[in-house]
């Protein structure tokens, strides 16, 4: 038997589906996480029973309104009055990964994320999935995240697969040859 949250998230991408707007709602959920995990307290208020649910609404709706799809809008107005908003982070997870499985299975299309210290140049991304296209053997789809920890270069995840290309990775091997060397 599915659980609430998958045939939430079922739900979700038939209704983008619908008006071929599956890419544009997964992009958005992400963002709205990212809003609401920046904003815990607004979280806090939706989850909470102690909140009239038509409070709720129109908070959402005050909100959220002109920054999210009318598909969006009306899942979490769904989500609100059925008091399911706590399963929203479970539904976007759950959405994301049977986007990405469709994608590999029907589309042939794997993604992948580049992290960088600082943002890749339109070109270098592209050859970067032009690279890894060849190397899978399905297309590639890679999304750039920032990682200020790296000093340079890129590491790529494919499948949870890392491959590594950074400044920090090649002074450690460059550091591991030079204690191998024999200087007597």
């Amino acid at each position: 038997m599915m659980r609430n949250s998958e045939v939430d998230a079922w739900q979700l991408i038939v209704d983008a589906a619908e008006v071929n707007q599956v890419e544009i709602i997964r992009s958005e959920l992400g963002g709205l996480l990212a809003v609401l995990h920046d904003v815990p307290r607004f979280l806090e208020i939706l989850k909470s029973p102690a909140v009239r649910i038509d409070q709720k609404k129109e908070w959402v709706e005050a909100t959220f309104s002109g920054h999210i799809s009318a598909v969006l809008m009306n899942f979490l107005i769904r989500l609100i009055k059925e008091e399911r908003f706590d399963s929203l982070a479970e539904v976007e997870k759950l959405y994301d990964q049977t986007v990405s499985q469709y994608l590999e299975e029907y589309a042939n299309i794997v993604e992948g994320k580049v992290y960088s210290a600082t943002p890749l140049l339109s070109l270098q991304l592209e050859q970067l999935e032009h690279l890894f296209t060849e190397k899978m053997g399905k297309q590639v789809k890679l999304t750039e995240v920032i990682d200020a920890s790296l000093i340079g270069g890129y590491k790529v995840e494919i499948k949870s697969q890392m491959y590594d290309n950074t400044i920090g990775l090649q002074l450690q091997q460059l550091k591991e040859s030079l204690q191998k060397v024999d200087l007597a």
